[in-house]
């Protein structure tokens, strides 16, 4: 007998599995287990994509900012833990990610 199926499973052993699977889940749970998987994998392709474009996009801001930040004035707040410049508002640093404590006045 050939095995035609993935992990070399035939049509039988799976139809035994699918039937095991209903049995225990019922069929409503099994049509939301479905869901939730492709809702995950889909989720993780996106994650995966983003991940590749965010280091070129923070290069060409960091150059950017880097330009930009050189002429302001002396009082400008900096990251603690990478020495990045950074704006009055922020709370988190954009290069690092680190907390940034709030100006003493």
């Amino acid at each position: 007998m050939l095995a035609a199926g993935p992990f070399g499973f035939g049509l039988p052993e799976l139809l035994i599995i699918l039937a095991v699977l209903v049995l225990v889940f019922g069929v409503s749970k099994i049509g939301d287990l479905g869901g939730a998987l492709g809702k995950s994998v889909r989720e993780f392709r996106k994650a995966s994509k983003n991940d590749d474009d965010a280091p070129a996009a923070s290069t060409k801001s960091d150059s950017s900012n880097s330009a930009a930040a050189t002429p302001q004035a002396s009082n400008a707040r900096s990251c603690s833990n990478c020495s990045a410049q950074l704006g009055d508002d922020e709370k988190f640093c954009a290069k690092c990610g680190a907390p940034v404590q709030a100006a003493v006045n």
